[in-house]
């Protein structure tokens, strides 16, 4: 089901990946991971000025923010989105904030902890 992309929405929608079977959930991952853009699209009602925002992103960004919401789904780790009243003129960012901490051990082990947080900015 998609959501608003508001901050209710992208909490719905991370709480109802999580609930997912960890097969569909790593799919999940896979798919954010492969084309963050088009994720965020099929998977979130937008209007025209999220549409016109969204294709806009940058081919870096997208792929920066694509891995890293990878990483959280594969985890369960807390994904946020922040949005501000705009500024007159509006000039909007989408910033990312990762405390996702990654650590291994000598056996190979893998483990990430943390956190991701988007955020518009008004400038």
């Amino acid at each position: 089901m998609k959501e608003n992309l508001t901050p209710d929405g992208v909490a719905a929608k991370i709480a109802a990946i999580y609930a997912m079977t960890t097969h569909n959930r790593l799919a999940e991952a896979a798919a954010v991971e492969n084309s963050f853009k088009t994720w965020i699209s099929d998977n979130f009602n937008l209007d025209a000025n999220q549409t016109t925002y969204l294709s806009g992103i940058g081919s870096a960004a997208a792929s920066n923010f694509g891995y890293n919401c990878g990483i959280a789904f594969r985890n369960m780790l807390q994904i946020a989105l922040i949005i501000p009243t705009p500024r007159t003129p509006p000039t909007k960012w989408l910033k990312m904030t990762n405390n996702i901490l990654i650590a291994t051990d000598d056996n190979g082990a893998y483990e990430a902890t943390g956190s991701l947080t988007f955020a518009y900015e008004y400038r």
